[in-house]
């Protein structure tokens, strides 16, 4: 009869194999169900801007441009002086970043005589650039 019950069960060709050796077997594993919410809001922390430390600095328009006429006046003397392709990069570097920072985009326009220099018409350079576009500047504040 022990021989009825072995045949009885059916063999599986990775029994064999299991009995060979050491191994386990894990129940079936179920993941609860996750649900997010309809709506995630996300939180940044925002810090609080900065206090003003102190009043900004007025300048009156006339001692703005003698700054700028002086510039352009010791360009001209650098101009004369070495010619127009000493310095021209230095020269176009320094006039940018001060046309920037008091004219502000249209300050860009002094680009103009760097390109000057190098397309062959580096007295060109003589023009008073950083004058015109200040008092371009003021005017346009004017109105």
């Amino acid at each position: 009869m022990a021989d009825d019950s072995d045949e009885s069960r059916s063999r599986d060709p990775h029994d064999d194999e299991a009995s060979a050796g050491l191994s386990f077997s894990l129940p079936p594993i179920t993941l609860p169900e996750v649900h997010l919410p309809e709506r995630v809001r996300l939180v940044f922390p925002v810090p609080e801007p900065p206090e003003k430390v102190s009043k900004p600095i007025r300048v009156d328009a006339s001692w703005g441009l003698v700054a700028v006429a002086v510039a352009d006046a010791l360009d001209a003397v650098a101009v004369v002086w070495a010619g127009p392709e000493a310095l021209a990069w230095a020269r176009a570097a320094v006039g940018l970043a001060v046309g920037v920072a008091l004219v502000g985009a249209p300050g860009l326009l002094y680009v103009w005589e760097l390109l000057a220099t190098v397309g062959g018409m580096g007295w060109l350079a003589l023009a008073p650039t950083l004058t015109a576009l200040v008092v371009v500047r003021l005017f346009a504040d004017a109105e």
